[in-house]
């Protein structure tokens, strides 16, 4: 693979405010003060909680969409949005 086409990745635990939904996808968020706007929904998964780290919390497990995704009009680029216990994470840029 030359060096021009390889995909490089960037993993994050970073906030993310403004999430907005819909049929329970996310279709616009917030990231360091940009907005974006979800172009398409790659995949979904959800990773259940460490037993032995949080018995007690109902709703432990993290929802994760890896999604397509622009701000203005910068190219597309891939991000992995988590949500768990109320909050939502950005984890993981492609591009």
């Amino acid at each position: 693979m030359s060096r021009s086409s390889a995909t490089s990745a960037r993993r994050y635990a970073a906030p993310v405010t403004g999430v907005a939904l819909a049929a329970r996808r996310p279709m616009r968020f917030t990231w360091q003060g940009r907005g974006y706007v979800v172009t398409s929904v790659l995949g979904h998964w959800v990773s259940g909680a460490c037993w032995w780290r949080a018995p007690e919390q109902a709703d432990a497990d993290t929802h994760t969409w890896r999604i397509e995704a622009r701000s203005g009009s910068r190219q597309p680029g891939v991000y992995d949005l988590s949500y768990a216990g109320g909050d939502w994470t950005l984890h993981r840029i492609t591009g």
